[in-house]
């Protein structure tokens, strides 16, 4: 494969980006590819904004995504998506973004206003080339876990998009970061995420 694969994880502090990221990243590795990631952190613990890149192919030689090459952003959080997809997402590129707000303390402060969840859908709608709105948080609250709704975001993509790494990479990767019992529950966010996102595609038909 000469393609080299780009994308970005996009959330805030505490959504568990890097986790996200280090899953796919290894996931990668596992199906036999070259990967470099890197991850953008601005003030994460107290809930800014954090963007992980990963890039992945047979030749990788920088870990950042160049500004609109990706092909695919997964958004934990959704004004994170739309700024990340804004920045560096590709004119046919994929966005996959959790449905939730998590508010920062300016628009908790009421200094700041969160614009409605349908204008950012509306806009990433118009950014991509095919945007997938998906309530992560229930599904990975079904699941077992609130935690886990990068992962739900994780089988959504692997579901709508054609990258090259099969579901049980992403499934071994997930059993070799977390303890039997939380790797059990994001085994079920993910599928669940799969199943989610099967459906969504079956509705574009």
């Amino acid at each position: 494969m000469d393609k080299v694969w780009n994308i970005i994880i996009a959330g805030v502090g505490g959504q568990g980006v890097v986790t996200i990221a280090r899953i796919l990243a290894e996931s990668a590795l596992a199906s036999g590819y070259r990967v470099k990631t890197t991850d953008i952190v601005g003030g994460a613990q107290r809930g800014g904004a954090i963007l992980s890149h990963v890039r992945f192919g047979n030749y990788v030689y920088s870990s950042i995504v160049p500004d609109g090459f990706a092909d695919i952003v997964v958004g934990i959080e959704p004004m994170e998506a739309l700024r990340t997809s804004l920045q560096y997402l590709r004119q046919d590129g994929i966005v996959i973004f959790n449905e939730k707000p998590v508010y920062p303390l300016t628009v908790q402060l009421k200094q700041q206003k969160y614009p409605p969840l349908d204008e950012i859908k509306s806009a990433l709608t118009t950014i991509a080339k095919k945007a997938f709105a998906v309530n992560a948080y229930e599904l990975a609250i079904s699941a077992g876990s609130s935690l886990a709704a990068g992962t739900v975001l994780l089988g959504v993509m692997k579901a709508v998009s054609d990258i090259p790494i099969p579901k049980h990479n992403f499934q071994a990767a997930i059993e070799g970061m977390f303890a039997e019992k939380v790797a059990k529950i994001n085994i079920r966010a993910f599928e669940a995420g799969f199943s989610k996102g099967l459906e969504l595609s079956n509705q574009l038909k």
